[in-house]
Formats: C-alpha cells, sequence, structure tokens
C-alpha cells in the first residue's frame, strides 16, 4: 500500500470564465493552469501516484500534456463530486492508506501548505485547508440581512484536502450518487458521515487562489511574474556554458551587461547593434545578421532582444518621425527579430527573450510612443510563446525596473542614480531566465 496518492480534479467546464476550453487548459504564463498545479503536487512527491480526472472529450488532449510524466489520466464525472467519485474508484486497485484532493484552478499551491496536509495526516484521519477570512460575512434571507456572523471563527476553505482513503471511500458509499450534489468538497461529505468526527484545519495561503473568472487569470499572471522576480545571486547552477546567443542592443545598458555575464558563464556571445551595422528596424539587415551567425556557428541557442529607443517629451511635442522611430526600433524589430529567429531557435529549441518595461502596466506621461510599445512586447511574448511551444521555442520576457542605463540618464536628468537597478543585476536575472525552461514568463525585475 502507498502512503499516499494525490487526485487532481480537472474535470470543470469553466462556464463562469466564458471561455471557449475548459479553464483548467488555459494557458498562463507559459503552461495550461492544470500543468501549473501538477507541477506543484510532482514537484513536492515525485514518487507519489497523481490522478487528474478530466471531462470526457478533453482525455486526449489531456493524456498528450501529460504524455511524458507518470500522471495517470482518467475521465471525471460531471460534477467534482462525481470526478472525485471516479478517482477513488481508479484508486481502488491499488489503494493507498491516504488520498490527498487539490483543485487544478488552484495553481498556485505551495509545498509548505502540501507538507502540512502531509504532515497532519499522520494523527488524523480527514484535514481541510483554510484561511480566516477578511470579509464580513452576512447571512440572507429574502434579499435582507438576517445575522452578522463574527468573525472571529469563519475561515475561507481551499485546498487540497487530505483524508485516510478508506474512510473517505466509504463516505462516498454511504452518501451516493444521488445525493453527491447537495456538496461542495469532500470535507463536506466526510463530515455528513461522521457527525462526530474532526477535520484538522491547516493554514492557507491568500497565493492559494482559485481561478474562476476572468479577473482571476489577470491576477494569476501577476502571481506569475512576481514569482519570477527573484534574481540569481551568481552564474553558479545557470546552464548556458557552451550556448551560442545572439544579443541585439549589446552596446549598451542592459544588452551590453547581459553580453558580459553570458560569456562569463562560458556562452559563445555575438553583440548586435546600429554600431555594429544592424538596425533591427530594417528587416534585410536582421535576417542577414541571423544568415552569417548560423554560416559561422552552425546554430543559435538564445536570442536576446535589449535595443531599445525613448524620446521624453509629451506626444503633442515630438515629430512624426519621433514617434516613428520609436515604433519601428521598439516594436516594430522585435517583430523583425521574432520573425528571423524562428527558423534558428527552431532548430536548436532554443529561447527567444525580449525586454519590456514597468511602464506596460500603465503609460506614463511624456513617453507614450514608448509605453505603448512595451506594453505590445509583453502581448507578443504571451502570443510567441503559444504560437511556438509545439516548435520547441520558449519565449520569455524581462520588465526591468527602473535601471541605470544610458538612455535613462540621458531622459531623467538629475535622478538619484542611487535608487537604480544596476544593469548586472538586470543581466543576472536575463542569465537566469536564459537557462530555465520556462517559456510565457513575464519577469519582473
Amino acid at each position: 500500500m502507498n502512503d499516499f496518492a494525490f487526485v487532481l480534479l480537472a474535470g470543470g467546464s469553466g462556464t463562469r470564465l466564458d471561455s471557449p476550453i475548459p479553464k483548467q487548459f488555459i494557458r498562463v504564463a507559459g503552461k495550461t493552469i492544470v500543468e501549473h498545479s501538477f507541477d506543484a503536487l510532482h514537484s513536492y512527491a515525485p514518487d507519489a501516484r497523481i490522478v487528474i480526472t478530466v471531462p470526457a472529450d478533453a482525455l486526449e488532449m489531456a493524456r498528450k500534456l501529460f504524455k511524458d510524466t507518470r500522471a495517470e489520466v482518467i475521465v471525471g464525472g460531471s460534477s467534482r463530486q462525481a470526478s472525485a467519485w471516479a478517482a477513488l474508484k481508479y484508486l481502488r486497485a491499488d489503494p493507498p492508506k491516504n488520498v490527498i484532493l487539490h483543485d487544478s484552478a488552484r495553481p498556485f499551491l505551495s509545498h509548505q501548505i502540501i507538507h502540512d496536509v502531509v504532515d497532519a495526516l499522520e494523527s488524523h484521519e480527514a484535514v481541510d485547508v483554510a484561511i480566516k477570512t477578511s470579509d464580513t460575512i452576512i447571512v440572507e434571507r429574502d434579499g435582507f440581512i438576517q445575522s452578522i456572523p463574527k468573525r472571529d471563527h469563519i475561515y475561507r476553505g481551499q485546498t487540497p484536502q487530505g483524508f485516510r482513503y478508506g474512510a473517505l471511500v466509504k463516505s462516498y458509499e454511504e452518501i451516493g450518487p444521488e445525493k453527491m450534489g447537495e456538496f461542495t468538497d469532500d470535507c463536506g461529505i466526510y463530515m455528513a458521515c461522521h457527525p462526530m468526527g474532526q477535520v484538522r484545519i491547516v493554514k492557507g495561503s491568500s497565493e492559494n487562489i482559485k481561478i474562476t473568472d476572468s479577473v482571476d487569470l489577470v491576477l494569476a499572471d501577476e502571481l506569475f511574474r512576481i514569482r519570477q522576480q527573484q534574481l540569481a545571486p551568481n552564474l553558479n547552477g545557470l546552464d548556458l556554458k557552451g550556448k551560442h546567443s545572439v544579443v541585439f542592443g549589446g552596446s549598451a545598458g542592459i544588452g551590453k551587461a547581459i553580453v558580459q555575464i553570458l560569456e562569463e558563464a562560458g556562452s559563445t556571445v555575438h553583440s548586435v547593434s546600429r554600431r555594429t551595422g544592424c538596425d533591427i528596424a530594417d528587416h534585410d539587415q536582421v535576417e542577414d545578421t541571423f544568415g552569417r551567425l548560423m554560416k559561422e556557428w552552425g546554430r543559435i541557442d538564445h536570442v536576446v532582444n535589449a535595443a531599445g529607443l525613448l524620446i521624453k517629451s509629451p506626444l503633442e511635442q515630438q515629430s512624426p518621425a519621433d514617434v516613428a522611430q520609436q515604433v519601428s526600433v521598439n516594436l516594430l524589430g522585435s517583430l523583425n527579430v521574432a520573425q528571423c529567429a524562428h527558423a534558428p531557435l527552431k532548430e536548436s529549441h532554443g529561447m527567444l527573450l525580449q525586454f519590456s518595461s514597468s511602464s506596460f502596466t500603465r503609460g506614463r506621461a511624456d513617453y507614450s510612443a514608448y509605453s505603448a510599445c512595451k506594453a505590445a512586447i509583453v502581448n507578443l511574448t504571451q502570443a510567441l510563446s503559444d504560437e511556438w511551444k509545439d516548435d520547441g521555442i520558449r519565449v520569455n520576457c524581462i520588465v526591468p525596473g527602473r535601471t541605470d542605463t544610458g538612455m535613462r540618464r540621458s531622459n531623467f536628468a538629475g535622478e538619484d542614480q542611487r535608487t537604480l537597478l544596476s544593469p548586472y543585476e538586470v543581466a543576472l536575472a536575463s542569465a537566469k531566465l536564459l537557462s530555465s525552461s520556462d517559456t510565457g514568463v513575464i519577469a519582473r525585475v
């Protein structure tokens, strides 16, 4: 008998999200939501059984997603409880001592929460995850407030939920399929059959959100960005030795720092800029650069586009040529680099790394053209990470905070340089991302 098995419930239709595909198969930060949830469980216990329940019409797609893993993908039921019951019956052939059920729509499950559930199962038959509510709870009747309970003992339930496998199976058998729909979670079913039983509560997390509505997708995207903020403190552990990298905009600022970092990590690096005869706004020049490097190197593993142009002044005071130049470098240039990088990166299964700006979340006065282009780079990254996934190409984006570069100094005279990031801090974060297997990541630094 195994000590415990995981059940990942991914059978929902996502109707509240108003999406053409079930929410668990929507991509966020380069992976489907269910893949993120699976990774959270698998990385905690690589040898544990993980059963994933999915809708019947998504079975083939889900099995393709997890074909290179040990996941056991089965058809769930028409409701959450029916899916849990399908998984419990599936496990009967080799029953575990404990079973831990988790909603696939909660992709931010931490190892700490899993550990606490597993630990609590050592001495308790049932375990729930919950956090205290910060909202006032009201009890309604006929459209009016009937009562307002004190918040001292009011919690919000999350998942995972853990049980002795045999106890939960008996509870489901006792409830029967006719009454399963009356419950919203497995603890409810367990307590209905064990009125004197105790369900141990372990502390959840405010980050352990459930993606239900469209706004939750926005929050999830931001949480993934926050998780990418930790910088690599040094070059140890970075898989960059022997790689061939092209850095556009590599003659100054962040691009120059990236060239130095990659060379120190053992990569062969070619710096490209207008100074070296390549203007990324000119498609032919970009294409010629890739052609020459492929002849010389035979492969290109990383393409970094750190080129950028900022002209700071109100839009109405900028000439048409100023606006066109910023769009040509910041947006058209990025499209040119991406187009020309596709073929060599498909061959090497490499990565395209782009750069946005903290102004992408909210356009900044006096550099609206630059802000608009940098917002487009985030969208371009997300689109290409999906578009090129089957080609084995990873596409990611760094969003640096205010950084001490020549471009910034020329546009923000008098700014306290001590408050700015060093280009090398941004370059280290870039190197960390280049050495990863991530795609679709928008990483703030």
